[in-house]
């Protein structure tokens, strides 16, 4: 999303020069001094800068072997021997009119000659889409990442042997071993040699390596002219390294990249980029192609952009640019709404969360207050809260060693416990079914006996109470008959 707003906001400031334009008059063909700077716009898919999001990168960028995206830094190759770097852009730049500035930091031993002699890192830009032929799956099913490369016809330091276009290439080789930046080029015709062909008859020597800034490189195309600047810093000034008149015209649609070789035997350099700047000076042409814009808006701003009529001889013709230009911002603004929406909702979660984290900080600094300290404590204090806090820490360690010795004791004990009463429990198995018969047994006999004890009580209970009714009234009906005999 936040690509897209870029890349459209260098479009509008285009169309906008556009339509600045002098009125009533068609621009001079003199060209003033520094008016290039002027007209030059960004292109953001072939630029990065840090601090580096490679997930946003690697949609424009292919990198493989030793290179990869760092926070800081795209890493080319580290100080290992037999290493190959590579990292090609993914979009053709859509002209021929451009200037790429990158500043790339070498690092190794002082003494040159402790350096493979083979060493070497280049930027090309070539009519090929390498993103396209490389096949990384093949080079790490080979024998050796080198074999790999071999047999992809990778061997001219990283790079394609065989290739239609140029680039610049920075090495240490020769028989002086000086640091120089060479300019090679190629029709597609031949295939180039790291030994035969570098450094190139046009190079300069210039010590690039351990710089104390990044070294800045800048490459200045022209459709009749190639030229190469370099500076150790960025407070020195352009050091020219080569300005090369090509034979045809510089065609645009080509793809840049990198790529690199560590060399082999000693401890190389670490190489690596920290920015990347690629700006269009072609008024006539986007550069790049807007992936993430809509075609209908990339097609309106190319028709800007090209319209024979573009220098505006009345304000009505001016007018009716600038109509077109509010027509794509309005339809770019409808296409992005939702994913706005979206961003916003994320940005409100986000926003939540660090309120939550911030309380748990605060939270955390006062638990800390009250275990250490006030903040305004004495140095003293403080070391001897912590010393404090150690000794406590140790003797609970002490303690919990201690209890997990007796805890395992028990729990061994118990374990002992438990593993005899299923060994007796086992042995004893083969009885326990005739006893438990047995008891049921002698449990019914029991139950039968208690019945039978039971019926004969009952019954010796009622004829006792029969006995006792009837000697009562034997005695009553005695002691009636002597009272009636004595008193009547």
């Amino acid at each position: 999303m936040m690509t897209s707003s870029r890349h459209l906001r260098v479009a509008v400031i285009g169309c906008l020069l556009a339509a600045g334009t002098t009125l009533g008059a068609a621009p001079s063909s003199k060209r003033r001094r520094g008016e290039d700077d002027s007209k030059k716009t960004k292109l953001p898919h072939h630029s990065f800068t840090t601090p580096l999001e490679y997930r946003s990168l690697l949609d424009d960028w292919v990198v493989s072997g030793s290179s990869l995206f760092e926070r800081d830094r795209l890493l080319i190759y580290p100080g290992v021997p037999g290493l190959a770097g590579f990292a090609w852009n993914k979009w053709s730049m859509l002209t021929n009119d451009f200037e790429v500035i990158f500043q790339v930091r070498f690092s190794g031993e002082k003494d040159v000659s402790k350096t493979p002699d083979d060493q070497s890192f280049s930027f090309w830009y070539i009519h090929e889409n390498m993103t396209a032929v490389y096949n990384e799956t093949a080079v790490i099913k080979a024998e050796s990442w080198s074999a790999g490369m071999q047999q992809q016809g990778f061997t001219f330091a990283g790079g394609r042997a065989k290739f239609d276009g140029f680039g610049t290439m920075f090495s240490t080789s020769g028989a002086s071993r000086k640091p120089t930046m060479s300019f090679i080029a190629n029709d597609g015709s031949k295939e180039l040699d790291f030994k035969r062909d570098v450094p190139s008859v046009n190079a300069k020597d210039i010590d690039f390596r351990n710089t104390l800034n990044p070294a800045t490189v800048k490459i200045r195309v022209k459709p009749d002219s190639i030229e190469g600047f370099l500076k150790q810093s960025p407070s020195l000034a352009w050091n020219e390294c080569f300005k090369i008149t090509p034979t045809t015209p510089v065609r645009a649609g080509g793809f840049m990249g990198f790529t690199a070789w560590s060399g082999s035997g000693q401890v190389p350099d670490l190489v690596s980029i920290t920015e990347i700047e690629v700006n269009n000076f072609d008024d006539t042409s986007i550069g790049e192609e807007m992936q993430d814009v809509s075609a209908q808006i990339q097609n309106a701003y190319r028709e800007m952009l090209t319209d024979e009529h573009r220098h505006f001889l009345d304000q009505k013709s001016q007018t009716e640019h600038l109509s077109r230009l509010v027509s794509m911002l309005q339809e770019h603004i409808d296409t992005t709404k939702p994913a706005e929406e979206k961003l916003i909702q994320q940005v409100q979660v986000l926003t939540g969360r660090l309120h939550k984290l911030g309380e748990q900080c605060r939270e955390l600094k006062q638990e800390t207050h009250l275990l250490l300290g006030e903040p305004h404590a004495t140095h003293n204090n403080h070391a001897a809260g912590v010393k404090a806090m150690r000794e406590e820490i140790v003797g609970l360690r002490r303690i919990f060693v201690k209890d997990s010795a007796t805890a395992r004791q028990k729990l061994d004990s118990v374990s002992k416990n438990i593993q005899e009463v299923k060994t007796r429990q086992a042995s004893q198995s083969g009885g326990g079914t005739e006893k438990l018969l047995q008891i049921a047994k002698q449990t019914e006999t029991l139950e039968k006996t208690v019945w039978k004890r039971g019926s004969q009580m009952t019954w010796m209970m009622l004829i006792l109470l029969l006995a006792i009714g009837g000697i009562g009234f034997l005695m009553w009906n005695r002691m009636y008959y002597y009272e009636k005999k004595h008193f009547i």
